[in-house]
């Protein structure tokens, strides 16, 4: 069987068997990757010294049937060195990511996406930093939400309103007194200006700019519940963040 290369960042790393992992990434030309190394976990192993949680590497990897196994792998860039808030949010990035996404779409778009905000993460607020990736990341899982325009009767969206999971965007006042079907969040116009903002974000120089504590949360919390409806599961980071903060 034939190997094959690729750039790829590690997602998730965990123990399999007695001296092997399990390794899930993102490649620059196929997609997730899950893959198995094995006798990574053995001392001498270089492999498994290199596969940690965003690490960049170049790999040469053996194709499965539904799990790749590695022959070999270097570093491609060197490993960034994450304080514990940017631990905490580059690991929501990626469990997003690994939630997502599908084995076998390719996506360099989301590759380079995810590489360009890991390294903002060390840059600027980890919080403002996994925001911006997780709303372009939605868009480029074509699942983003509407916030232009109401998603009930399509009037464009003006002052307060709110956010429904279910119907996948902004729901405006009129329309907010017969929708009795889930608990809505409200989503008011600078939390959509920063949602808006975040999304446009050029991720090489994104300039500096303040944001209200509250906007931000609300922001925040809009988006964690919109991944949550997506993914149909908890998502473990956010339990981690809560309980750092």
């Amino acid at each position: 069987m034939e190997s094959y290369q690729d750039e790829i960042i590690i997602l998730q790393v965990k123990n399999w068997q007695t001296a092997d992992k399990q390794v899930i990434c993102f490649s620059r030309e196929h997609g997730k990757i899950v893959f198995i190394a094995y006798g990574a976990r053995y001392p001498r192993s270089t492999a498994g010294r290199l596969l940690q949680p965003f690490a960049c590497l170049q790999a040469e990897l053996y194709p499965g049937s539904r799990v790749d196994k590695l022959k070999s792998c270097e570093l491609a860039v060197p490993a960034p060195q994450l304080n514990l808030s940017q631990l905490a949010y580059g690991f929501l990035m990626a469990e997003a990511t690994e939630r997502l996404t599908e084995q076998g779409e390719p996506s360099e778009g989301i590759y380079i996406l995810l590489q360009a905000a890991l390294a903002l993460l060390m840059k600027r607020t980890p919080r403002l930093a996994a925001l911006a990736y997780l709303i372009r990341l939605l868009d480029y899982c074509g699942i983003g939400p509407v916030y232009e325009v109401c998603v009930s009767c399509s009037k464009p969206a003006e002052g307060d309103g709110w956010f429904s999971e279910g119907q996948g965007g902004f729901i405006c006042g009129c329309c907010r007194h017969g929708h009795t079907t889930e608990p809505l969040a409200a989503f008011g116009e600078e939390a959509r200006n920063l949602w808006q903002q975040l999304r446009m974000l050029d991720f090489e120089d994104p300039g500096h700019f303040t944001v209200k504590g509250g906007t931000l949360m609300e922001a925040e919390q809009i988006l964690h519940r919109y991944l949550v409806y997506q993914t149909e599961q908890p998502l473990k980071s956010l339990d981690f963040i809560r309980q750092i903060s």
